[in-house]
């Protein structure tokens, strides 16, 4: 299934991003690694309980524009966590399976540039979208949903040199309900996360 609003929000994402001349700003290049915290997610429709995760990878590689204490980028993520358990009346049993999620965001970025400090305080949000693939082992299940995503973060960052940044980022990464159907039954899953990443930037 593809949401309608995950398919206006990328259409924005070309149109914002194509919109910006070449000469607008610095152009730089990000790459990201870190640790997924998926929250437990209440099941919802005609399977109904509480699933677990283990704690996951989550990576991503963004492009984008530099304007100084502002910066512009798209971004595609990835990041995947196993099932922990499955409580579908209050009796916790193992779960194995996973949820990955693969995401298109436009992100933003404002630094605080103090003095001539190294060290930058960073705060950012974005919007896009996600397909999320759910896929349970135990009764060899596996569907995606096309679904709103978004995030804020805050973190550091320390320049190396004149072009190349280390940032030390916390996001909280949410989506829209994404709904799978197995066999007969609905599945509903509410998603959100809680990201520990470090990047490299690097400005051309």
């Amino acid at each position: 299934m593809v949401s309608k609003y995950a398919k206006g929000v990328l259409c924005l994402i070309v149109v914002f991003f194509s919109s910006f001349p070449a000469h607008a700003g610095s152009p730089y290049a990000g790459l990201t690694v870190g640790l997924a915290y998926l929250n437990d997610s209440s099941i919802k429709g005609s399977k109904r309980g509480d699933l677990s995760y283990d704690e996951g990878e989550a990576y991503s590689y963004a492009h984008g524009l530099d304007f100084g204490s502002f910066r512009f980028e798209g971004e595609i993520g990835y990041q995947k966590n196993d099932f922990e358990t499955f409580e579908p009346g209050g009796i916790a049993a193992a779960a194995d399976g996973d949820l990955s999620i693969l995401s298109l965001l436009a992100n933003g970025y404002y630094s605080c540039h103090i003095g001539d400090s190294r060290i930058v305080p960073i705060i950012s949000a974005g919007i896009g979208a996600a397909n999320v693939e759910y896929e349970d082992e135990v009764d060899e299940f596996s569907e995606d949903d096309i679904v709103l995503a978004y995030q804020v973060g805050a973190g550091l960052g320390v320049k190396i040199s004149s072009s190349v940044s280390v940032n030390a980022m916390y996001r909280y990464f949410a989506t829209q309900d994404a709904g799978f159907r197995e066999d007969e039954e609905n599945i509903e899953l509410d998603i959100s996360s809680h990201n520990v990443l470090v990047g490299l930037k690097v400005d051309f």
